[in-house]
């Protein structure tokens, strides 16, 4: 598998800059949101795909369309192989495009209430084991990468967390090296966490592969 992709972080206070790339329905739709971090992030994240995408496939940039459901993920209509992915944390936005299934997580690390129970209850087993076996010290960060990687693999596979959640498990020593296989169902792709914001984890989901 060829596991490039082209990423890409975008700061909340460029909104002006990638207002340039929207269509004109998007515009107003911008415009209809509240003024805020809702509105900025929405026209970051719609002017950084186009942006990302237009480079990929040489289509204008307003010419692409996509096809959103809200369930699973966007879409470009006519890809050519071309996959996209989103994601958002504080100030950050993501966006990855891959000629190839592909899907990101980008997490601000905080604080979350009863993290070991969200871990027995949604956690692949050989995840919780490996977490619960990690030092307590660092259960904080290693809480982020599995969900991160969780998160970016379900994405890849075009699933949302209801659908992914109980059919998803990460290779345990991604806590270790960073990089490792995750399965999704019966497709195995490969997660590799990347340079973050302070503060945040990064996973990119790249595949599939076959299953053995």
């Amino acid at each position: 598998m060829a596991a490039e992709y082209l990423l890409r972080l975008a700061l909340l206070d460029q909104a002006e800059e990638f207002f340039l790339w929207l269509t004109p329905g998007e515009r107003d739709r911008a415009a209809s949101l509240p003024d805020g971090p809702l509105r900025t992030r929405y026209v970051v994240a719609r002017g950084l795909r186009r942006q990302m995408l237009s480079a990929c496939t040489g289509r204008p940039a307003q010419a692409l369309e996509f096809e959103e459901d809200g369930i699973a993920k966007p879409r470009l209509v006519d890809p050519e192989g071309w996959d996209f992915n989103l994601s958002h944390a504080g100030e950050h936005v993501a966006v990855v495009v891959r000629r190839g299934a592909v899907g990101i997580d980008l997490e601000h690390h905080r604080e979350v209430r009863d993290k070991a129970g969200i871990v027995r209850r949604y956690f692949h087993p050989d995840e919780a084991q490996a977490w619960e076996r990690w030092p307590s010290d660092r259960r904080n960060s290693a809480f982020f990468q599995f969900w991160s990687a969780r998160e970016a693999a379900m994405k890849c596979a075009g699933l949302g967390l209801a659908q992914g959640i109980g059919v998803t498990r990460i290779d345990p020593d991604f806590l270790n090296s960073g990089a490792a296989t995750a399965r999704v169902g019966q497709r195995v792709f490969a997660v590799k966490a990347l340079d973050a914001p302070a503060g945040c984890t990064l996973v990119v989901a790249t595949g599939p592969e076959p299953a053995a």
